[in-house]
């Protein structure tokens, strides 16, 4: 086993060329996972570049060890620090342990504002943690300037990111005083609300539920990715429970129903017999289906569908062909089998699909949606309110017929619900 020091000596002199800093990592973790820090920490004095081992270190410490080595990150940046490499691990942190920035949110603040010395990217991710102390000095003293490029904007969109209602709409009123303003929902959706009456409403849940893909599925998923991701997949906290199942669903199949479109059989995406047991709104069992041949192909925006007591899904009314479309490309139905939802670590609560890359799952049932592109929840065809999302379903999934299911170039499907319709939405996206 090579130690952190001779990994980076190695990475210096050879990047990738007849050298595998991954596998010395995926080693390091194996053998000294504590090491997995020390190798992040000495890696802050170089300069690395592509050095995407890092990234798999960050995801695969435990949680002591990567509070440890985010708060040294954030102490460097305070000091002055400053490098590509840092700004990626403070990213991390916005998105798994934003709390490592609390008492000295103007510090992080200021970067926001600067664009330098804070999170390169995800800075937006870490305002979930402030204090309400904090929250309600800033709403106090928020300056009446919010124009594009003031500090006043960077603090307003701090509280609209806090995801606290009464911040939100604080900071939505100061940002855009006309409230029918175009612009003012698109804020709302990138926080996770929409207006409701005299307040807010949540489109989306706190906490999801990470899918367990059972054996079979497993093994398909894995048989094509390179030696490393296995190894990665086998011991990632969001691929793998560490504690019972919450609920039980199945996945994959062709279902009776038909597409609206091209009149062929409804390909399963996910059925809960207790959809309630993961934080959707239902008493009664849901049938999450589309058509995969025509979805993003044959329409444009999202496909609907009704349900029914017992939660079969039908073709909405809105998108029915009396004559039935040719897709251009038929697709088969996802592999038919049994999956678990279990609770992932926290630290696993909220994902961005870009910081992802290839090592989380990302294939989960409620929670903060990983958008691809941007935050776009589809309003309801029957009530026309806009619907939460309930759950996203990652590419490389396996088909019955042995192929691989990419949404588009290989982004993410979101599942949107209407509880009061019992309409369903699916709209995916992609790079």
């Amino acid at each position: 086993m090579q130690d952190p020091t001779a990994i980076l000596d190695a990475f210096e002199r050879l990047v990738w060329k007849n050298n595998d800093p991954m596998a010395q990592t995926l080693q390091l973790q194996r053998e000294d996972p504590k090491a997995l820090g020390d190798l992040v920490a000495l890696a802050l004095d170089r300069s690395l570049d592509n050095a995407t081992f890092i990234d798999a270190a960050l995801d695969l410490m435990d949680d002591d060890t990567y509070v440890a080595t985010v708060s040294l990150a954030w102490q460097r940046a305070m000091q002055g620090d400053r490098s590509d490499l840092l700004s990626a691990v403070l990213d991390s942190a916005a998105l798994q342990y934003p709390h490592v920035f609390a008492g000295n949110w103007e510090p992080l603040l200021a970067a926001a504002h600067a664009g330098e010395g804070g999170p390169e990217y995800l800075d937006g991710q870490a305002w979930r943690a402030l204090d309400a102390a904090t929250l309600e000095a800033w709403s106090t003293a928020l300056e009446h300037d919010t124009t594009e490029g003031t500090l006043g904007r960077a603090r307003a969109i701090a509280l609209l990111r806090s995801r606290r209602p009464d911040a939100v709409l604080h900071a939505l009123a100061r940002l855009f005083p006309d409230a029918s303003d175009p612009a003012a929902a698109s804020w709302l959706m990138l926080a996770g609300y929409t207006r409701h009456a005299d307040g807010l409403r949540s489109l989306h849940t706190e906490r999801p539920l990470h899918i367990g893909f059972n054996a079979t599925q497993r093994k398909r998923m894995l048989a094509e990715q390179p030696a490393w991701r296995r190894d990665i997949h086998r011991v990632h906290p969001t691929w793998n429970a560490g504690t019972p199942p919450v609920t039980h669903a199945r996945m994959g199949g062709e279902l009776a129903s038909t597409c609206g479109l091209c009149h062929a059989p409804l390909h399963r995406l996910l059925s809960l017999p207790e959809p309630a047991r993961a934080g959707i709104d239902s008493d009664n069992p849901i049938e999450f289906a589309t058509c995969l041949s025509c979805q993003g192909w044959e329409s444009d925006g999202p496909l609907f569908y009704r349900h029914d007591a017992d939660g079969i899904a039908s073709a909405h009314p809105v998108q029915r062909r009396d004559a039935p479309s040719t897709p251009d490309f038929v697709a088969g139905a996802l592999l038919d089998a049994e999956v678990q939802l279990f609770t992932a670590p926290a630290r696993w609560t909220c994902q961005d699909w870009g910081e992802s890359n290839g090592r989380q799952n990302l294939s989960r049932v409620g929670g903060a949606p990983s958008w691809v592109q941007s935050a776009d929840y589809p309003a309801c065809p029957d009530c026309q309110q806009d619907m939460a999302a309930v759950m996203q379903l990652d590419s490389g999934l396996p088909q019955a017929d042995g192929g691989e299911w990419l949404w588009g170039s290989g982004g993410c499907n979101y599942t949107f619900w209407c509880p009061d319709c019992r309409v369903s939405g699916q709209l995916w996206q992609c790079t």
